[in-house]
């Protein structure tokens, strides 16, 4: 299995709205993420849903070095 096909696997979330967020982001930009970048999508993975939800929808900060990626996740 190929590393996109176990980040798909894992973006399979409990809530509807973050699987397709995490779904068009990796579709759309993961293949020219940078290594950090790529990094941290795997960080914010581990998240449980309502944490990483809260992050991508504004209702919790998210730490200074994911802003620009949960920016990425938020523009869907």
């Amino acid at each position: 299995m190929s590393e996109f096909s176990r980040l798909k696997l894992r973006c399979r979330r409990g809530m509807k709205e973050l699987d397709v967020i995490l779904i068009r982001y990796l579709e759309r930009h993961y293949e020219t993420a940078s290594e950090q970048e790529r990094r941290y999508l795997n960080e914010l993975l581990d998240l449980q849903d309502p944490i990483l939800y809260g992050m991508v929808m504004g209702i919790d900060p998210a730490p200074a070095p994911y802003q620009p990626l949960i920016a990425k996740l938020a523009a869907y």
